[in-house]
């Protein structure tokens, strides 16, 4: 019988639970050795070994010596303070410690027990049981003792899902010029507030900005030699010089820095308070008659803008040219046209503050919609790479009572979750548990941030939006680990996706995961169907540890006595020591770009409402005549548009052949737009097999049509 795996981590990491133990190249360290160890001089060149029957003679070389001992004194330093630091860790190493295999798997099984039951109702998204749920990850947070007060003094990233907006109930501006003679703006006719727009009672002082661009490439700047913290902040649609072909800014295309989302982010990075878009002149030059047959000059933009800029942060209306070249006019004795004129003719900003204007009113948007919360907790690093973080995550949300996504065949129930997400959200409890503990004598040299992420079934949509509006910048993101699905582990397979995402990555999972003996499957790519993908488009290197597919997968018998508890106790050993050596690392992992993404085992089998019965996953088939309709994509939410983005393609699959690729933007599936996610499935279930379906896509920025025909499985 082989003796059990060894490690200096403290762990009990021999699945059949042999017992923790502290030793080194498989020799245990003895408490007898105390005086040994700490007093090398006991030992003279003329002592034997046998003396010391046992001390392994590894660690005594016959061919090296130092002042006339057969062992090192660095090596005896060593040695003496792993010792010391086993009397640290031995409480928690105890049998009945907190760093035990069974403390561990008894926190890990009560966790997932109480995520996935019935009173939770299947954490299905707008339900009081998700509200139970992030309450109860918020309370263990604080238990274990993160930081859990970084969103207004909580833990909650809190935005909205199938959100609209209307006008609230008071809109009203008007400009006070250095007389204070008022003139009032009327809504919907001079101005309208847009829905990106946040609500504000306001009295701020002006300023014009011109085309509202920070351009270093360009050697342009709006904002060059102007202070507008707390202004209000008149800026033009689109870019100068936009009728010109040789104009820095794209030529006539339009540019990054003319879209509006780029324009209100950085008068909120230059501190304005307010955003007054006004149209320039080709975009309020005539157009072609509309339905109602008349010619509009200078339209109103429509209220429902859509786009997330500036978090809704700070009031943004779209007004007139007449209201802005009346005030442009009165405090600066030029017309709008004629700076624009000025800026497109020697590109030179014209930006100044209208000295003794201001405008006062009120600015309401009304939000209507369901309010989801990502959970947070951080670990605070140390150090000069403490500002340095590493995201851990899991999702926590599941289907509720079914419905969309759900593979029932037929009647509502519980879909309970289990393995799908409770098994993740559970070992990223324990995982922050773990490190907290491993660590508390010693803060880590760079920051963890625990994330239990939202909507992550309707579309990854909890991590997507926390990408776009992180705790933590994204430039010091260094990694991303995923859990999802990891209670299942059946023959020991785990499969870990990302490991080519950073150089380091392949080396540190073969020698950490050697000693849990898991039979690992490695997949470079960091796409795929879980959070981890909204950190990877980001050029984050991500790992995501998943357990495989079953046949409870998105039905209503996901339920906790199906998991196997100790596999997640490894997996979640395996977590903490990759984030312990990345945190500890002299430099960030290396980022590497994988061409392609990687197929979920199994996933084509789920994807897009295809059922399976067995308990075995079969290789996928796509041609079947006979068999449900099936196009080979996953997708994902954009906040910047209505599209929906690829974000898994199957290998072969009949969107692989038609040519559709990871990260595009699905318009259209045939005559239907695309307006969520969960669409895309029954839109498809409307075809058959052998169907020719055409799909209208943005590639880069480019709309494609590409035609696929419908698969069968």
């Amino acid at each position: 019988m082989r003796p059990p795996r060894n490690s200096l981590d403290g762990y009990d990491f021999d699945h059949r639970n042999l017992g923790v133990a502290f030793e080194i190249s498989h020799f245990r360290l003895r408490a007898e050795w105390l005086d040994l160890l700490c007093n090398p001089d006991m030992i003279s060149g003329s002592q034997e070994t046998s003396e010391f029957p046992d001390l392994p003679t590894l660690l005594v070389p016959q061919d090296q010596f130092m002042f006339g001992h057969r062992i090192r004194r660095t090596t005896m330093g060593l040695l003496a303070s792993l010792l010391c630091l086993s009397t640290v860790l031995e409480p928690l190493l105890a049998d009945d410690g907190p760093l035990s295999a069974a403390q561990i798997e008894l926190r890990l099984k009560n966790s997932v027990t109480h995520l996935a039951s019935d009173e939770l109702g299947g954490r299905g998204i707008g339900t009081p049981g998700i509200e139970k749920a992030a309450n109860y990850i918020a309370d263990q947070y604080r238990d274990i003792g993160l930081e859990t007060n970084r969103y207004q003094g909580t833990p909650f990233h809190t935005f909205y899902l199938g959100t609209r907006f209307e006008l609230g109930p008071s809109n009203q501006l008007a400009v006070s010029p250095p007389d204070g003679k008022r003139t009032a703006w009327a809504l919907k006719t001079d101005y309208t507030p847009l829905s990106l727009s946040g609500s504000a009672q306001l009295d701020l002082p002006l300023a014009f900005v011109g085309f509202g661009i920070t351009a270093p490439p360009k050697n342009y700047d709006d904002y060059a030699g102007i202070d507008v913290r707390n202004h209000a902040v008149i800026i033009l649609r689109l870019e100068p010089q936009k009728n010109l072909e040789s104009s820095p800014f794209d030529g006539l295309q339009t540019s990054d820095y003319g879209i509006v989302s780029h324009k209100i982010m950085n008068a909120i990075n230059h501190g304005a308070s307010l955003v007054i878009l006004v149209s320039d002149q080709h975009t309020a030059a005539p157009g072609a008659p509309g339905a109602d047959g008349q010619v509009k000059v200078d339209p109103l933009m429509d209220f429902q803008v859509n786009s997330t800029a500036g978090n809704r942060k700070i009031p943004v209306v779209h007004c007139r040219r007449d209201a802005i070249d009346a005030l442009l006019k009165a405090s600066s004795d030029k017309t709008l046209s004629q700076i624009e004129s000025e800026i497109d003719g020697d590109l030179m900003p014209r930006s100044k503050i209208l000295t003794g204007y201001r405008l006062a009113g009120e600015v309401s948007v009304i939000r209507k919609g369901n309010p989801l919360k990502n959970v947070v907790g951080v670990l605070p690093g140390s150090g000069e790479r403490g500002e340095e973080t590493i995201v851990v995550g899991a999702h926590y949300d599941h289907l509720g009572m079914g419905g969309m996504g759900s593979l029932a065949m037929s009647g509502n129930a519980i879909h309970n979750g289990a393995d799908d997400n409770g098994s993740g959200t559970a070992s990223l409890i324990e995982v922050a548990r773990e490190l907290k503990l491993r660590n508390q004598n010693q803060p880590l040299p760079r920051r963890v941030v625990f994330i239990a992420f939202t909507a992550e079934e309707s579309g990854l949509i909890g991590s997507e939006r926390y990408v776009r509006d992180p705790l933590v910048p994204m430039k010091d993101t260094v990694a991303m680990v995923n859990m999802d699905m990891v209670g299942r582990l059946r023959n020991e397979k785990l499969t870990v996706y990302g490991t080519g995402t950073a150089l380091e990555f392949t080396p540190m999972i073969d020698r950490l995961s050697a000693k849990y003996e898991f039979a690992l499957i490695k997949k470079p790519g960091g796409t795929g169907p879980s959070d981890h993908a909204s950190f990877y488009a980001r050029g984050i290197p991500v790992l995501h540890l998943f357990t495989g597919l079953h046949k409870q997968y998105h039905r209503p018998d996901d339920d906790s006595p199906l998991l196997n508890i100790g596999g997640m106790r490894r997996i979640s050993q395996l977590v903490v020591e990759s984030i312990e050596e990345i945190a500890r690392a002299e430099r960030r992992p290396t980022y590497q770009k994988i061409i392609g993404g990687d197929e979920i085992d199994g996933m084509a089998e789920v994807l897009l409402g295809q059922d399976f019965g067995g308990s075995e996953i079969q290789g996928p088939q796509f041609s079947k005549p006979d068999g449900v309709p099936f196009l080979g994509i996953s997708t994902r939410a954009n906040p910047d548009s209505a599209a929906y983005l690829v974000d898994n393609v199957i290998q072969n699959g009949p969107a692989a052949k038609a040519g559709i690729r990871s990260g595009d933007l699905i318009l259209k599936l045939g005559a239907d737009s695309i307006r969520m996610a969960s669409e895309v499935a029954p839109l498809v279930k409307k075809y058959k097999p052998g169907d020719k379906v055409k799909l209208l896509i943005n590639r880069n920025g480019v709309e494609v049509e590409i035609e696929a025909t419908i698969g069968g499985r």
